[in-house]
């Protein structure tokens, strides 16, 4: 038990030191954007399509869940979930939901990506060619995480109330007027910055450790395997757990 203990704090300080390097080399991508930009494109476009479909799709089903379950207790109240429906999706669904989706598409194929890199020495052949390779492969990842998941998260966050506004609307006839007011009654500009800070954390956090899993494979194919495991199941942990101590710190200092 002390021995694992130990191995976890270990590990810890070494994924703190693998950060840090990364954040230096910060400047130097952002003054040669291109592996940014590349990123980006990896990152964030490719995941448009199956955050959209998959956030509607989730509106659709808390439109018709929320308004069934106020239509249970109260004839003619599902009106009013459109706020509960905004408030939820802005604070807490949008950007976990976002995230989650990210994990499995995009943080498994950056560590198998660089996993297999290490494992093949293409990483050693970059030291040779004089290369940092934290600084040509993890911090413009991070970079493109920490911008991309916001933008994807705001999408996830729009899809989600455009689907319950349908199932609002086509199920228990809440116009599109009383939809837009519910659901701007209850939310504040100061959700909004939370959300948006909630996610470019996530971000930059996500793509950090999906590179420091790949970063550090060996044993070959089996290695890589072990590493994309690793890093999709401590990347969904840390949604979570990310989401309950900023959470936590938005309601203190409110």
């Amino acid at each position: 038990m002390l021995k694992k203990l130990k191995d976890f704090f270990i590990e810890l300080g070494h994924f703190f030191s693998f950060f840090i390097e990364a954040l230096r080399e910060f400047p130097s991508n952002i003054r040669h954007p291109i592996e940014i930009i590349k990123n980006i494109w990896s990152v964030g476009v490719m995941s448009i399509p199956i955050i959209v479909a998959t956030s509607f799709c989730v509106g659709l089903i808390l439109g018709m869940q929320l308004g069934n379950g106020m239509e249970r207790i109260i004839a003619g109240t599902a009106q009013y979930m459109s706020g509960a429906l905004a408030v939820s999706t802005v604070l807490e669904l949008g950007p976990i939901f976002s995230a989650l989706i990210l994990v499995s598409r995009v943080c498994s194929s950056v560590t198998a990506q660089i996993g297999t890199m290490k494992v093949t020495e293409q990483i050693d052949a970059l030291r040779t060619l004089s290369v940092n390779p934290i600084g040509y492969l993890v911090t413009p990842r991070i970079i493109a995480g920490m911008i991309s998941l916001p933008i994807l998260g705001s999408m996830s966050i729009l899809a989600t109330m455009f689907g319950g506004w349908i199932m609002l609307g086509s199920v228990h006839g809440v116009d599109t007027t009383t939809y837009l007011m519910w659901s701007q009654l209850f939310l504040k500009v100061r959700y909004v910055w939370e959300s948006i800070t909630k996610m470019t954390v996530l971000g930059g956090m996500l793509l950090a450790v999906s590179t420091y899993h790949g970063f550090y494979t060996s044993g070959g194919a089996v290695g890589v395997g072990n590493s994309t495991i690793k890093s999709v199941v401590t990347s969904s942990f840390l949604v979570i757990l990310i989401d309950y101590v900023m959470s936590s710190i938005f309601s203190y200092i409110k």
